[in-house]
């Protein structure tokens, strides 16, 4: 499944995608203006392997292309690097025997993940091990920008991305 190109973005999805450019631009003008941050003016972006996560990513790019938001990029003297990074370790959650199945066929472990984040219930990648994995994930991303202050960004799959979220917030139910 690794650059997997079979579950592509849809139209509204790459509509969606090159629409989130403004918004992306304004939360690193934000930060760029916190004097309580260490910004740098350096964008990255690092991706899912699989296609919709990529793709999302290539059009929030495109979006960057745009005249306005392309003027805002110069204003703030924002360096963006064009290529999209991609990071196996940003892959979606393996939903073992449930893979390949019917989107509402995963709401049968999501339950339970609130209850046990070590579960693996249909051979499910556990939330501890998705945890681990992004933490692992986002140290080499980290290691890779000694000079900090960069702007990293993410595109994943919901599970991964939530998660992560739990994991950044440091809530305790994520293993």
């Amino acid at each position: 499944l690794a650059g997997s190109t079979k579950h592509g973005l849809t139209l509204l999805g790459i509509e969606q995608g090159r629409n989130s450019a403004p918004s992306l631009i304004d939360f690193i003008e934000q930060d760029l203006n916190d004097d309580d941050t260490i910004s740098t003016k350096e964008v990255y972006f690092y991706s899912s392997p699989f296609a919709r996560a990529k793709e999302t990513a290539e059009q929030c790019l495109a979006g960057m292309r745009a005249n306005e938001v392309a003027k805002r990029i110069e204003e703030l003297g924002l360096k963006v690097n064009k290529e999209v990074i991609l990071n196996d370790g940003l892959m979606e959650r393996y939903f073992g025997r449930l893979d390949g199945t019917e989107l509402l066929t995963y709401a049968y472990v999501w339950p339970v993940d609130m209850f046990d984040p070590t579960h693996t219930a249909f051979d499910v990648e556990s939330v501890a091990a998705v945890s681990t994995r992004l933490r692992s994930t986002l140290l080499d991303i980290d290691s890779k920008h000694d000079e900090g202050g960069n702007h990293i960004v993410l595109t994943s799959h919901a599970d991964v991305l939530q998660i992560t979220q739990v994991y950044a917030s440091g809530l305790d139910n994520v293993g």
